[in-house]
């Protein structure tokens, strides 16, 4: 966001009277679960907009309003505390209507909450995964995009997509330990509750405070599930472990 100050020392805080231009979404990227294909859209989708006004997002956000509203469930990183709260903030703006609720998988909240990183910043996860890393950008990158510059745009279109397969990796890697997935029950099958997979495998009994459970491990995704002894079809109640 840019703004004016008088000094560069002591600036912990700017009056908002000095906001030269407001926040907007240039570009954004995502991917439907298991497609190869990752999407995009950004301010250069609307040549009339953006020659009148390339800080104008409105077709950015019109666009990732009819996406987000059709999602089942949205895996981000960080997206809790910044990017759904930043999107939001912005169709407010543009005056659309509010997102209908959708479940969120945070994999940020996972790897803190769940683990014992050194960092948990994506970039991070990705190396010491073994499954990619970001694409390097500078800060002019963002100072070109600001000035107009249609590459720049282009440039950060990239970057974006890298993150999108970077985090579906990532959320790959972290699935076994992911605990709010939606029960894949509820979409057909009898596999595993969370990746949906039938390679799965009856592993030891799980013994409750009150009640005695079968327990199941699942082969792709690492994770554990449980469901009742005496029961025995999948297409009943279990829990994620």
């Amino acid at each position: 966001m840019p703004v004016a100050v008088f000094q560069l020392a002591h600036n912990d805080w700017i009056d908002p009277s000095a906001i030269l231009q407001e926040r907007y979404v240039i570009c954004a990227s995502w991917s439907w679960n298991d497609e190869t294909k990752v999407h995009a859209v950004s301010v250069l989708d609307d040549p009339k907009r953006y020659k009148k006004n390339p800080h104008d997002d409105r077709h950015v956000i019109e666009t990732l309003h009819e996406i987000l509203g059709q999602a089942d469930v949205i895996v981000h990183h960080n997206g809790d505390s910044f990017d759904k709260r930043y999107v939001d903030t912005r169709i407010l703006v543009n005056g659309l209507s509010a997102l209908p609720p959708v479940p969120s998988i945070d994999t940020y909240k996972t790897a803190k909450s769940k683990l014992l990183l050194a960092s948990n910043k994506l970039d991070y996860l990705g190396k010491l995964l073994g499954v990619g890393r970001k694409i390097k950008t500078s800060s002019s990158l963002w100072l070109k995009v600001l000035a107009g510059e249609a590459e720049a745009v282009r440039e950060m279109v990239r970057y974006n997509k890298q993150d999108v397969l970077l985090l579906r990796d990532v959320f790959k890697k972290l699935q076994a330990y992911i605990p709010n997935h939606i029960n894949r029950e509820l979409f057909g099958g009898n596999g595993c509750p969370r990746c949906g997979s039938t390679k799965i495998q009856s592993r030891g009994i799980h013994r409750a405070i009150s009640r005695v459970y079968q327990r199941f491990y699942c082969k792709d995704c690492g994770g554990w599930f449980r469901r009742t002894v005496n029961d025995r079809s999948f297409t009943t109640k279990y829990r994620v472990l």
